[in-house]
């Protein structure tokens, strides 16, 4: 008896210790639900939209210290260091949004709200 409780209890505690985790995107989980999927896609998104717009934002950083006095490349190289770190507020606030929306999605059918 004990033998065939452990056999059953085993694989499950396993499976139960793999968690996905941003910052950890090539960790594993053992649900395969369409929240999870959709989490698992979004984050991938974000983190490319993240990476883009750092790389913007240190592309229009070099234009604007090597624009040496030429007000035209001051100004765009100026104009595309706002941008780019408006667009990193926005992939940050959306991060965010999805995590708050996909915890309220996944305490529905809980009842409780986290």
């Amino acid at each position: 008896m004990m033998k065939a409780v452990i056999d059953w209890l085993v694989p499950r505690a396993h499976a139960a210790s793999y968690s996905y985790s941003f910052l950890n995107p090539t960790s594993y989980t053992t649900s395969t639900s369409v929240g999870t999927l959709a989490n698992r896609i979004i984050g991938y998104v974000l983190l490319i939209a993240g990476v883009l717009a750092v790389g913007y934002l240190i592309y229009s950083g070099i234009l604007y210290i090597t624009a040496a006095g030429n007000p035209d490349s001051a100004k765009k190289g100026q104009q595309g260091v706002i941008n780019a770190i408006i667009g990193i507020i926005i992939i940050v606030l959306a991060f965010f949004i999805v995590r708050f929306a996909m915890g309220i999605g996944s305490s529905i059918g809980t009842g409780t709200i986290q």
